[in-house]
């Protein structure tokens, strides 16, 4: 019998129905995994939840200045990359039929913190860029000028940022599941993208909407019974709605429903986080077996002695 913490156990049996998966199949992997699994990716998820508390309150002592927040925000940077390469590591290590605590699954993702950390930065800058090109231009549009020139930065940036975010997607299982430096984590990823970027693209979107429609579901339904049962306050739907989707502050009169609303959707992001890595997890796996063939060996390097699980194609 195995232990549950020995991350180097894999059954090579269940390896063998590893094959290339259609859009409907990532799903619901992802969701099965999710569902069988569901305290392993919680305990993951309870560290991202407690980091949300402590940067909830951050935000809240600091009402002054925008810097300030924008500083007690980047509090939550670490907590999330740490949780993210956590629950990497614990989709690959069950996808391949193995076994993992979620303690385990924390120790491994910190042996690999900083090349994380660089990837998830390098990442985010593609973002980053664009919009501070944007921000530099709008005193200047403000004054009637150069509207031309954050309209063309509009039109060309943030499709350029896409297409390296999406190129650069899979930066957080390259780095982990491979074992590869920053710049060659990206370049990886990039291979694995090649010839399937809209594809990859909209698997991407797909998965992000799909943890997304949970979150949203539970927090209007939520929303919705408290104003039925009057105990909402001055709160309407619309509120609750503009809460749920653009994240504005919620007004209420209530002070019990303002903290039940409050601490629910910190609950329910930690609960949908795991949703969306899972799947993008499944979707890199899916891009190695289309990508590599039966004749190369899937090497999942988590922990140590780690053996190559062959992929077969039926």
């Amino acid at each position: 019998m195995s232990d549950s913490n020995d991350t180097s156990y894999i059954d090579i049996d269940n390896t063998s129905k590893l094959q290339p998966m259609g859009v409907g199949d990532i799903l619901d992997t992802t969701f099965s995994l999710y569902r069988k699994h569901f305290l392993l990716f919680m305990g993951i998820a309870s560290v991202y939840f407690f980091a949300s508390l402590v940067e909830y309150a951050l935000i809240g002592l600091i009402t002054n200045s925008d810097v300030q927040k924008s500083i007690a925000r980047l509090f939550m940077v670490p907590f999330v990359v740490l949780t993210i390469g956590s629950i990497v590591i614990a989709t690959a290590r069950i996808y391949l039929g193995g076994h993992i605590t979620s303690g385990a699954a924390l120790r491994q993702a910190l042996h690999r913190f900083f090349p994380m950390l660089g990837g998830h930065l390098l990442w985010v800058s593609v973002w980053v860029i664009t919009l501070l090109l944007i921000l530099v231009s709008i005193p200047s549009v403000a004054r009637g000028q150069s509207f031309a020139v954050v309209l063309m930065i509009m039109i060309i940036g943030f499709p350029i940022s896409t297409y390296f975010a999406v190129r650069w997607g899979f930066y957080f299982e390259t780095i982990l599941l491979e074992k590869l430096s920053v710049t060659n984590a990206l370049r990886r990823s990039s291979e694995l993208v090649r010839g399937a970027w809209w594809r990859v693209f909209g698997m991407l979107i797909l998965i992000l909407l799909s943890s997304y429609a949970v979150r949203l579901i539970f927090q209007i339904s939520l929303g919705t019974i408290f104003i039925f049962t009057n105990l909402a306050g001055n709160t309407d739907l619309r509120g609750i709605i503009e809460w749920a989707i653009l994240e504005k502050v919620l007004d209420s009169s209530n002070y019990f429903f303002y903290v039940i609303m409050t601490c629910s959707d910190l609950i329910l992001k930690a609960l949908v986080l795991p949703i969306w890595v899972i799947g993008v997890t499944i979707l890199y796996f899916d891009r190695r077996i289309r990508k590599e063939s039966s004749d190369i060996e899937l090497t999942a390097n988590i922990g140590e002695d780690i053996k190559p699980i062959p992929i077969q194609k039926n």
